[in-house]
């Protein structure tokens, strides 16, 4: 009898030691997933804080209606070109769920002044054809340029950018 209850003990010892392990890798690869998306963050971030610093300010500030837009220049190209990248990186993670939506909102919401603004529109007639290898982020640029023209007119816009991709 004593015998019997020793060879449960070890059994259940060892259940117990496999639960343990294996609730120990469940929360490794939880904390490896929240570090990666920490340092995605931290290196969109750099990269956003990189455009800013060498960007011209025509880039980032609004233009206001009726003013004569800055000429074009390899300079301004370069950084539409450089800010394109960066917000479709940023879509291409979120559309493969490896950034969290906030994330993305976030990014959408600052890119969307930038995608709305007279000076970008001008420019992505000579930058789309960069981007037709991932024609999603063409469209959601389109659908940014379609909404605005609903919000000018005082409507509803069609559908909700912010899901675009789900």
């Amino acid at each position: 009898m004593i015998a019997m209850n020793i060879g449960h003990v070890i059994q259940y010892t060892t259940l117990f030691s496999l639960l343990m392990g294996g609730l120990g890798v469940v929360v490794a690869v939880l904390n490896h997933r929240e570090q990666v998306k920490t340092q995605i963050f931290l290196a969109m971030s750099a990269q956003y804080d990189e455009l800013l610093k060498n960007s011209s300010a025509e880039f980032w500030l609004s233009v206001p209606p009726g003013t004569k837009l800055p000429e074009r220049t390899d300079n301004l190209s370069m950084s539409m070109l450089r800010f394109c990248t960066l917000v479709s990186l940023t879509y291409l993670l979120f559309r493969e769920h490896r950034i969290p939506k906030r994330m993305w909102e976030l990014m959408l919401r600052s890119a969307e002044r930038r995608f709305r603004s007279p000076l970008f529109v001008r420019e992505w007639e000579h930058l789309r054809t960069e981007f037709e290898s991932f024609p999603e982020f063409v469209s959601l640029i389109t659908s940014v340029h379609a909404n605005q023209k609903w919000i000018r007119a005082g409507a509803n816009p069609p559908q909700d950018i912010y899901e675009i991709g789900r």
